[in-house]
């Protein structure tokens, strides 16, 4: 096996790959801004209700990621295979079920959210297109998860940047209708953003078999791997669930801003969001990358040296999105109206901007403590703090500050706001105390072998 990585040898190239990654969704969001702001509007909520979905597939690629490094960690090659064949299989599944789910019930999905008639024009044929084709999403998110943990990060980077060349290319060709190709608008972005997955899917599946695992490895699913398949579900559904409920409490603030904010309130949250996640591809990048480290030095016993470099990892990330978040509140008006040159939009949009830039380090706070914990097999104590912390501050919260005492969205991200550094300060003091030290998932492995 080879050495382990440092951090910048994993973090770069996801770095990137999340920076290409966040380009299709920004892609589609900016072209579409240039064409109509409501047809934008409507790919944000469409891509809400998508973001749901991607978090059932992560209850597998999720708990695949912790579980592959931790065995690669600690040499166990064969139980790597046993892992990734039951993963695939089981995601494929899903993603099968979703992807008929969204064909056949998206437009209902949508309406009970609260999207309204003038956003669901749009958003209606963006759902049908790109929820279609989460099918290919489930098997992307597992096969990635498999190469990154082996330590590959700049091989998943390369299938992020030719994905986003063929979203980034497609979506100036359709939207648009340049060069002779029809203009199609929103459906124009859905077919270009689809498409680029189904491609991304192609060539990670090549580059797994030709590289990683064999594919005879189908084999063992034979042996009837109940226990890896326990395995999954023991890390990845309490992961899954602190995410879940994440997008599911954003999807009810969704419907808050929508129902008594109107449209341009949710139209400034999503060029917010948009902006936004070019701070959050730092600490993100970084939280993989430590999850990955940490997962790796637990498999191999090094429970220490894990303690520390989570530590030193953490303080990384906070330096970086200080740094990142500082620019995006100073140059807030000149990057909100890359989007739009609608005073009123502007207006609600930049004090946000302002809030969102204190938000940002509470949610590096969560995402690299919360990495580091999963690395390390604790994945329960996250899932209560969010299923607290969430619907009490943010969404509650949110909603008395926004809604009954009158501050609008700014009110929305103050609950948001005060979610974030509950939980992230709440993660730091859990890992000081160790408590994951006794979970790590090797052990588990270990004492459930017969």
């Amino acid at each position: 096996m080879e050495k382990t990585k440092k951090l910048h040898q994993l973090a770069i190239p996801i770095l990137i790959e999340s920076l290409l990654f966040m380009l299709l969704g920004v892609a589609d969001i900016f072209m579409l801004s240039q064409y109509d702001d409501m047809a934008a509007g409507a790919v944000g909520a469409a891509n809400q209700l998508i973001g749901n979905m991607h978090i059932i597939f992560a209850i597998v690629s999720t708990g695949t990621a912790v579980l592959v490094a931790q065995n690669v960690g600690a040499r166990r090659f064969k139980d790597v295979e046993k892992v990734a064949s039951v993963s695939l299989l089981l995601n494929f599944f899903l993603g099968l079920i979703i992807s008929l789910t969204m064909i056949f019930f998206g437009n209902s999905i949508l309406a009970k959210m609260g999207v309204t008639d003038a956003l669901m024009t749009h958003a209606s044929g963006y759902l049908l297109i790109v929820g279609g084709a989460l099918f290919f999403q489930a098997i992307l998110n597992t096969v990635t998860a498999i190469i990154r943990s082996y330590g590959h990060t700049r091989q998943t980077m390369y299938i992020t940047v030719l994905m986003n060349i063929i979203n980034i290319v497609g979506d100036a060709l359709l939207i648009f209708g340049l060069f002779g190709f029809p203009e199609m608008g929103v459906m124009g972005a859905a077919i270009a953003t689809a498409f680029s997955k189904i491609v991304a899917t192609i060539v990670a599946l090549i580059f797994l078999f030709k590289k990683i695992l064999p594919l005879k490895m189908f084999l063992s699913l034979k042996e009837k791997p109940v226990n890896e398949l326990k395995r999954l579900i023991k890390i990845g559904f309490p992961s899954a669930m602190e995410s879940m409920c994440y997008t599911l409490s954003q999807t009810a603030i969704m419907s808050i801003i929508l129902i008594y904010l109107g449209d341009n309130a949710y139209i400034a949250r999503t060029y917010v969001m948009t902006i936004a996640r070019f701070v959050m591809i730092f600490f993100n990048s970084i939280g993989q990358a430590s999850q990955i480290m940490i997962g790796q030095l637990v498999g191999a016993g090094k429970v220490e040296k894990a303690y520390h470099v989570g530590l030193q990892n953490f303080k990384i990330a906070m330096f970086l999105t200080v740094l990142a978040s500082s620019g995006m509140a100073i140059f807030s008006r000149n990057l909100i109206r890359i989007f739009t040159d609608d005073p009123v939009i502007i207006k609600i949009a930049i004090p946000v901007m302002l809030i969102d830039a204190l938000l940002e380090a509470g949610r590096a706070f969560n995402v690299v403590w919360i990495s580091n914990l999963r690395g390390a097999g604790d994945v329960i104590f996250p899932v209560l703090m969010a299923m607290f912390s969430m619907w009490l501050f943010g969404v509650l919260g949110g909603y008395i500050f926004g809604i009954v005492l009158g501050y609008g969205l700014v009110g929305i991200w103050l609950g948001n706001l005060i979610d974030e550094w509950l939980r992230g300060i709440s993660m730091l003091f859990r890992w000081r105390r160790k408590k994951w030290a006794e979970k790590f998932m090797l052990a588990n492995i270990k004492s459930s072998k017969n």
